[in-house]
């Protein structure tokens, strides 16, 4: 329901309300001043029976100023409300219009109209609730372009999985079809195109694990299977397999690992999309001919795992987003490069469920080291 007082009016009533107090404040004042002074003075019950007296003889009759004493009172009182009101009604008009600015304010933003600006007022506290509502003007504003960038982004990534999707599945299609058409007529030249559909087929399936991975992600439910896992052999039976991609690249690999067994509680499946997507990236971002290293370590009640390269390194202004959601660091140079920019944001959600942490160092043309921490728990028996 609509409120019928508004603020000027408040004003107004507050202003006409002192006056009438200051009036009845001011009478009973004079008259408690006046019997004070009449007790406490020996002549003064005889100056206010002249002070009586006089009033009669000037005020009486009809030559008497009682019209002039009236006059002149309600001149004052008129006089002083005037005052009252104007004083009043400029502080009123103040306040109200800074705050019919406000109201217009949240109503622009409510509408999603970010970019309208929240003015200042020259009263303090007004001003500080524009400074307030300012600063989340602002930090809408600034959470519409992320999301606006990651909507762009999203809409990338999807076209591009499409297309990794399609092609696989086109080489697949043609070689099913040589081999039913009878073109593949040799032991060998069915070996081959075996050997690619069984290829393609894997890289279908790792397409699958991103999408399933990114879903998760998006809406925050990534699903774990959480066992004791010895690291020094899962590292060491990842290190066999990423030794072929590595090399395979034209890179070599070097792996310095523990040779005491080391336990944690951690999904294998999830840890090993964590190394997989380190060593992808210090092979696509590495120097051609370069090398891939790959060392842990314990430390401190836990293990360090290491992946190194050569490569060009990150700028100090994307080590600040490297992290982020869809972030590549220089769209147009890197265009050529695949990934989605979700690979670290998947890999810190995964690690941090592992109460575990993921950081990276790295230097402009030499080379980028990423870094994995993980708990360690003690051997069953000890």
């Amino acid at each position: 329901m609509e409120k019928e007082t508004t603020l000027q009016g408040r004003f107004l009533q507050a202003g006409a309300l002192m006056l009438l107090l200051s009036l009845v404040i001011g009478l009973v004042l004079g008259f408690v001043m006046l019997m004070l002074f009449t007790a406490n003075d020996p002549s003064g019950k005889e100056f206010l029976l002249s002070l009586v007296s006089l009033f009669k003889g000037q005020l009486g009759g009809p030559g008497g100023m009682l019209p002039y004493v009236i006059l002149g009172l309600v001149l004052v009182c008129l006089a002083v409300a005037v005052v009252c009101v104007v004083i009043t009604s400029h502080l009123a008009g103040r306040i109200s219009r800074s705050l019919k600015l406000l109201r217009r304010t949240v109503d622009a933003l409510r509408e999603g109209d970010l970019s309208v600006e929240v003015l200042t007022s020259p009263e303090r506290e007004v001003d500080e609730l524009c400074q307030s509502l300012e600063s989340v003007r602002q930090q809408l504003r600034a959470a519409a372009r992320r999301q606006e960038r990651m909507d762009q982004e999203r809409g990338l990534l999807m076209a591009n999985l499409s297309h990794d999707l399609r092609t696989p599945i086109t080489v697949i299609k043609g070689y099913v079809e040589g081999i039913r058409d009878g073109i593949a007529a040799t032991e060998e030249k069915r070996r081959h195109y075996l050997s690619t559909i069984y290829n393609k087929t894997l890289a279908l399936e790792q397409l699958v694990a991103d999408m399933r991975d990114f879903s998760e992600y998006e809406l925050g439910r990534m699903q774990y299977h959480f066992e004791r896992v010895d690291l020094t052999a899962l590292l060491k039976d990842l290190v066999q397999e990423y030794r072929m991609d590595v090399e395979g690249s034209g890179m070599s690999l070097e792996a310095q690992l523990p040779e005491q067994a080391l336990w944690t509680t951690a999904d294998r499946r999830k840890l090993k999309r964590v190394l997989d997507n380190l060593v992808s990236n210090a092979v696509k971002y590495g120097r051609a001919g370069g090398e891939v290293s790959l060392t842990g370590q314990a430390y401190q009640g836990g293990i360090i795992v290491q992946v190194s390269d050569n490569g060009r390194g990150i700028s100090p202004q994307a080590m600040g987003h490297i992290f982020d959601s869809f972030y590549r660091e220089d769209t147009a140079r890197s265009s050529t490069v695949p990934g989605s920019g979700l690979g670290l944001a998947i890999c810190k959600s995964i690690m941090e469920s592992h109460h575990g942490k993921i950081w990276l160092t790295s230097r402009e043309g030499e080379g980028t080291d990423a870094y994995l921490y993980l708990p360690l728990t003690k051997e069953v028996g000890e």
